[in-house]
């Protein structure tokens, strides 16, 4: 199996505020640059099943249907990839664990490409896609 690449961050807010904030989907390009767009296509804008994204970050440009599984949310979240352009895989795992007054929020993803991308580049741009979505998760909580 391919190694995923893994972060974690601390946002200044209680675990419901950051719960609510990830749930929901489609508000995501509101503050998220790597998320151009997001279209609902199962469920609701809160806890959608399936949503199309168009995702653009460094070379990692796409137009992705991903399934979202909120069974263990708020403690995690995980969504994979149904169909894409390019992507063959995106695997995502988020965990949200209370630490009173703040919550930490550790963010995994593994994506693979159809086209033969050396694995520096594929890990390059993961490591992209998961700090700079922490990152602005965190300044949409704290505001």
């Amino acid at each position: 199996a391919m190694s995923q690449t893994r972060s974690t961050i601390i946002i200044d807010a209680p675990i419901d505020q950051v719960a609510q904030a990830i749930a929901a989907v489609g508000t995501y390009p509101s503050w998220s640059s790597s998320m151009k767009a997001v279209k609902v296509i199962e469920g609701d804008d809160i806890k959608p099943t399936k949503v199309e994204m168009s995702l653009s970050s460094g070379a990692l440009r796409d137009e992705a249907v991903l399934n979202f599984d909120w069974s263990a949310f708020p403690a995690a979240l995980s969504f994979s990839l149904e169909s894409a352009d390019l992507l063959t895989e995106m695997d995502g795992h988020q965990e949200l664990k209370s630490l009173g007054d703040e919550t930490e929020v550790s963010y995994s993803l593994t994506v693979a490409l159809s086209m033969p991308v050396p694995d520096m580049m594929r890990q390059k741009a993961e490591k992209a896609v998961v700090d700079q979505t922490l990152k602005e998760l965190k300044a949409h909580i704290e505001g």
